[in-house]
């Protein structure tokens, strides 16, 4: 199988890997008109495995959009990216005006070049751009809509609207959309911030309670061994079952970017040619826990608001521990920090560790003892932030 080892970005093609048992559960799901959140760790691959999936419904005739998010700023540039993406990929039902048309009537009385500029204040602005877009989307037949880093870009126009409004209004809007009679439209909701979270936190969870939550995790041992080997092959780097064995025991959360971060290292080893070594791994381990690789795990707490250092808190004391610490422990340690009585810190730590559990920076183990749910991320974070 030739494979290529792309470490970061997302994967299509002969370089997706694995995922059969959740890609033929997320198309049952779609071909029965069900629209998905995909609710994962970050770095555990959605947005490769959406792609996957707008892969396969092309193959079967499906019109599909893929939207990324990422980098987009303002609600302007947000509503141009997608009609822009919508265009292209021709979902105007035949009674809608050609496109260019259809664009002009929208955005009537506007000139020139460059992003529009709405004023989202206004409902009547609001109502006329769901009306607008809902009647001239083709509702009639079987289409795929991703909008990726969906959450990234809701935390964006949220941090200067205390009350949520506009985060709000987009998510109701899409809700509308996904509400019109005998629409044959899916949707996809994906990011690296969970959408779960953001919705909680803001008492907008009705906005996407009509989605299916789509959990999955890591591979399973048996992907984890493929990919391994798909790797070394491709890399020209012999490898024994020892070897795979002893980097699944490393790694333990089977997650394809670990697996990618540590062969990137690896090749560079002069003696890697000759075959892998448990002395390669352990270095590569070390070396990864040292290095910048894993920055995006400190920088997306930067999504948590209010909640930041609650929960740089929790991850540095349990990154000072092996074994884990109860989640007693770990409150009568909040409680401290924010210096309120047990009973008054439970709710705010609560969501907390529901959040860094749900982003995959933690686990609950036997007993409720949470630690955290990757070896090298725990190594990583303890000589970052307490070392």
């Amino acid at each position: 199988m030739a494979i290529s080892n792309k470490v970061g970005p997302p994967v299509t093609g002969e370089d997706f890997y694995g995922r059969s048992k959740e890609l033929a559960h997320a198309h049952e799901f779609l071909d029965t008109n069900h629209s998905l959140v995909l609710s994962a760790p970050r770095r555990i691959g959605k947005s490769s495995f959406a792609k996957r999936l707008v892969e396969d419904k092309e193959s079967t005739g499906w019109t599909c959009v893929y939207i990324d998010l990422e980098g987009i700023q303002s609600q302007d540039e947000f509503l141009n990216t997608l009609i822009s993406k919508f265009d292209r990929s021709k979902i105007w039902s035949q009674a809608a005006e050609v496109a260019g048309g259809f664009i002009n009537r929208l955005f009537e009385g506007v000139k020139g070049i460059g992003p529009v500029k709405l004023d989202f204040s206004r409902p009547e602005v609001s109502q006329n751009l769901f009306t607008s877009l809902s009647d001239a989307i083709d509702h009639t037949k079987d289409t795929l809509i991703v909008i990726d880093e969906l959450p990234l870009f809701l935390n964006i126009i949220d941090k200067e609207d205390p009350s949520h409004k506009n985060a709000g209004f987009l998510l109701n809007w899409f809700r509308s959309l996904r509400q019109v009679s005998g629409t044959k439209i899916r949707w996809i909701f994906c990011g690296s911030v969970g959408l779960h979270n953001f919705t909680s936190m803001r008492n907008l969870s009705m906005t996407i309670n009509d989605m299916v939550s789509f959990d999955f995790d890591a591979l399973s041992q048996e992907e984890a061994e493929g990919l391994i080997l798909a790797l070394s092959d491709s890399l020209d780097i012999p490898i024994t079952g020892k070897i795979v064995q002893y980097i699944l025991d490393k790694i333990e959360w089977y997650i394809p970017y670990f697996i990618q971060l540590l062969f990137t290292t690896i090749k560079n080893y002069p003696d890697a040619k000759n075959g892998i070594t448990e002395q390669m791994v352990d270095s590569a381990f070390d070396y990864l826990a040292h290095t910048d690789d894993l920055s995006t795990w400190y920088e997306r707490l930067a999504e948590y608001n209010g909640y930041k250092e609650g929960a740089e808190l929790l991850l540095n004391a349990l990154s000072m521990t092996d074994n884990g610490l109860s989640r007693g422990e770990l409150l009568d340690m909040f409680a401290q920090f924010i210096n309120e009585p047990v009973a008054n810190a439970n709710t705010k730590f609560s969501l907390i560790l529901n959040m860094i559990e749900h982003d995959g920076y933690i686990m609950r183990v036997a007993g409720g003892i949470r630690r955290f749910h990757s070896p090298l991320l725990k190594k990583w974070w303890y000589s970052k932030f307490v070392e």
